[in-house]
């Protein structure tokens, strides 16, 4: 709220440029990305050697795996971002909980590895669940997702979505 009222008082009209939810689309990506460079910088320093991965009795999967894991991180602090910044707008302490507590659970379920198969599981369901919940909490419903598959063509072949996102054709 503080960066909203300094922004707000930069701002020609004295609102704030950048909207709440856009806020924390921003933040929670930029926590994501900031994590996945640093856990793929990690994997790249172990491929560089002195040997690799996987010779010697190490998994084979060490590679696609910390592909899949930093994937799922930056979904995850993606989503997590937009609970976490709705849950403090609306005073909703279950809701910061629930984001403090599956943050420490995703994190918890790396000690699992090389044991893969206990780790991308639950992390794949805890990203897809807290996405759902991010989609729900961003607004979105199963009806806005039908609006935007259901997407009219144009002669030239362009695909038209301004149906789904309620913004009319350019003329």
């Amino acid at each position: 709220r503080k960066a909203d009222e300094g922004l707000a008082s930069l701002s020609e009209d004295g609102q704030s440029p950048i909207p709440l939810r856009q806020a924390a689309y921003v933040s929670g990506l930029s926590f994501g990305i900031i994590s996945g460079l640093f856990s793929i910088t990690n994997t790249l320093a172990d491929s560089a050697g002195p040997g690799t991965v996987g010779i010697h009795g190490d998994s084979p999967y060490y590679f696609i795996t910390s592909a899949f894991l930093t994937m799922a991180l930056v979904l995850l602090h993606t989503f997590w971002g937009i609970i976490f910044f709705d849950a403090c707008e609306r005073h909703r302490a279950w809701g910061l909980g629930l984001v403090v507590g599956s943050h420490l659970l995703t994190s918890g379920l790396t000690f699992l590895n090389p044991w893969y198969e206990a780790t991308l599981g639950p992390i794949f369901i805890l990203t897809l669940c807290t996405g759902l919940w991010a989609f729900c909490t961003a607004g979105g419903s199963f009806h806005n997702v039908l609006k935007c598959l259901s997407c009219k063509w144009e002669p030239e072949g362009q695909v038209m979505l301004y149906s789904a996102l309620q913004v009319p054709p350019e003329e």
